[in-house]
């Protein structure tokens, strides 16, 4: 028999919370983990029975269905809070001959030459070394294969949980984390680039639920830009968000406050990001979220030395959160690349608001010229959201 036909589920082992927290938060995030995972398969159109066992475990199962679960399970690695998965066998805890029979169907689809067999938490009344020797010792009676401790080609895993064997061949690790949403909300303020996307993710993988919004500067940007945010959701909603539904924003019309503000030029690339950080900050309130996240490094332009940065986190009545911020250009990079967003790393554009000489340093006089502009403007920001803001959900 095929080794995928001899699956008939998949065990999901949850991340560093189950060790971090006390019983009631871990409950608690067991419980938004599973929700990852059926919401995960609804957006994949699928639906199985998805159990929390034992309240250590996560089960998705399902009769009589011709399922790849190899492929299946490897997609559920990639939930957050996730730390392993396994295309399981499922085998009644009260009949240890199905299960010898399980372990050898699943050792010659496989036609490994040798085989070791591990238990985790077998009965409580006989050790794991004890059932795990007269197991295999069943089993080499039946396969013209050898017991290897050290290195053997086919790993034999065996997990009792509530009256129940799990056997696999096949630990996929998983990206670890806490269950998406856990910690709230934060509006992502993205342009839609790689540092944005990675800065999204991080944010993620520590149980952040992301809205993303992009402000939108009309001709003096790039439809290109515009063209790389919708992307750079279908990436994020399709790949890693585990819900079924993203919500984001475009806010529209944003180059018409940088031209009204009373600032000097070389100013106008913090009023810029200080605007930016104004209209997230609002959508941000709207939504009911903690603050705002950027994809913002320090160092890596004008607007974001240090010196830059302080100033502009004064000007927002919300936090503001910088996953990457210490991280390299090329880091970012590469580690973006792995998770699948390296189209996303490409130039759409100048922008054409930016001045010859943009402020590096700016003082606190700059910041009160700053912090006048954006009261001027405020009225302004308001409708901006109100009347000019474009709505996305994806969803399946």
């Amino acid at each position: 028999m095929d080794e995928e036909q001899l699956y008939n589920g998949i065990l999901i082992r949850p991340g560093e919370f189950m060790v971090r927290f006390g019983s009631t938060i871990r409950n608690m995030m067991m419980n938004r983990l599973r929700e990852s995972v059926e919401r995960t398969l609804r957006k994949m159109k699928l639906k199985f029975n998805v159990n929390i066992v034992e309240g250590v475990r996560i089960i998705i199962q399902e009769k009589g269905r011709n399922i790849d679960w190899s492929t299946l399970s490897e997609r559920m690695s990639r939930i957050f809070g996730v730390s392993s998965t396994s295309p399981v066998i499922a085998v009644p805890g009260n009949n240890l001959s199905i299960l010898i029979n399980r372990i050898v169907e699943l050792i010659e689809s496989t036609r490994a030459k040798t085989f070791s067999i591990r238990f985790v938490t077998p009965f409580k009344n006989i050790g794991s070394l004890a059932l795990t020797k007269a197991i295999a010792g069943h089993v080499l009676e039946k396969v013209a294969s050898w017991i290897d401790l050290t290195r053997p080609e086919i790993e034999i895993h065996v997990e009792y949980r509530d009256g129940r064997f799990y056997v696999t061949d096949k630990i996929l690790p998983g990206v670890g984390g806490l269950p998406y949403g856990f910690e709230g909300c934060l509006v992502i303020l993205t342009s839609g680039g790689i540092d944005s996307a990675y800065a999204s993710w991080m944010a993620m993988k520590r149980g952040v639920r992301i809205i993303p919004v992009f402000v939108d500067l009309g001709p003096y940007w790039s439809i290109k830009a515009r063209d790389r945010f919708r992307e750079y959701l279908e990436i994020l909603y399709n790949e890693w968000v585990p819900w079924d539904t993203l919500k984001s924003y475009i806010v529209h019309g944003a180059e018409q406050i940088i031209l009204k503000a009373n600032t000097p030029s070389r100013l106008r690339c913090l009023f810029c990001k200080a605007n930016m950080y104004r209209l997230a900050a609002l959508i941000a309130l709207k939504e009911g979220c903690k603050g705002i996240a950027t994809g913002e490094a320090v160092g890596q332009v004008a607007s974001q030395t240090l010196r830059n940065l302080y100033i502009l986190s004064r000007l927002t009545p919300l936090p503001v959160f910088r996953p990457i911020g210490f991280m390299d250009k090329l880091e970012i990079i590469d580690k973006a690349s792995r998770l699948g967003f390296s189209r996303l790393n490409r130039k759409v554009g100048n922008c054409m608001l930016r001045p010859e000489n943009p402020e590096t340093s700016a003082t606190d006089k700059d910041l009160e010229i700053l912090r006048k502009a954006l009261d001027d403007t405020h009225e302004d920001a308001i409708r901006l959201i109100k009347e000019n803001t474009e709505t996305i959900i994806l969803r399946p």
